[in-house]
């Protein structure tokens, strides 16, 4: 994950973003447990979908269908 945000959208306003964790998008992955220096950002429509953060793509394939992403 460099500087640049990847992101990949998915059905019903499913939305995977690849964020560095700093300012804002640290102090809320903190709150769900995610600590280092990138992680996924899960929404939907605009919410957290589970607890919003993953750190890997395995954490994130239990909660996202990973085959049902396209890139954005």
């Amino acid at each position: 994950m460099g500087d640049d945000q990847e992101s990949w959208s998915g059905p019903d306003g499913l939305r995977v973003t690849a964020v560095r964790l700093s300012g804002a998008h640290r102090v809320w992955a903190e709150f769900a447990g995610v600590h280092g220096e990138s992680a996924f950002l899960v929404t939907r429509n605009g919410a957290f979908v589970g607890r919003g953060y993953y750190l890997s793509v395995a954490d994130l394939s239990d909660v996202v269908d990973l085959a049902e992403l396209r890139a954005r």
